[in-house]
């Protein structure tokens, strides 16, 4: 394998660790996300929050948006261009689907 080879299959190698990686700012939007849930339940039951993540050690942003296609554009509206997430408000999250791309076999 030359060079160029050898360099492209390191780049790939890198792309699949970072895939690998958990997204801690993901992470800590859910987290707050879960602390939260049961006050949001009780006035905002089916909407969607959406939170913007602030720095390790500030408090997310929350906001509340009646559907999930309003909250995604209102995320990625956001001037600061800040992460965010969002999350429908309900008892229990449902996974309907679940994909692993880090499986080998």
């Amino acid at each position: 394998m030359g060079r160029e080879g050898r360099r492209e299959q390191g780049r790939d190698e890198a792309a699949g660790r970072a895939l690998s990686r958990p997204d801690l700012i993901l992470t800590r939007l859910e987290a707050r996300f879960e602390k939260l849930r049961l006050g949001l339940l009780a006035e905002h039951e089916g909407k969607w929050a959406l939170l913007f993540y602030r720095g390790a050690k500030r408090v997310p942003l929350l906001g509340i948006r009646d559907d999930e296609r309003d909250a995604v554009r209102a995320g990625h509206a956001d001037p600061e261009m800040r992460r965010f997430c969002v999350k429908q408000i309900v008892e229990h999250d449902e996974v309907l689907t679940a994909y692993s791309l880090g499986a080998t076999h």
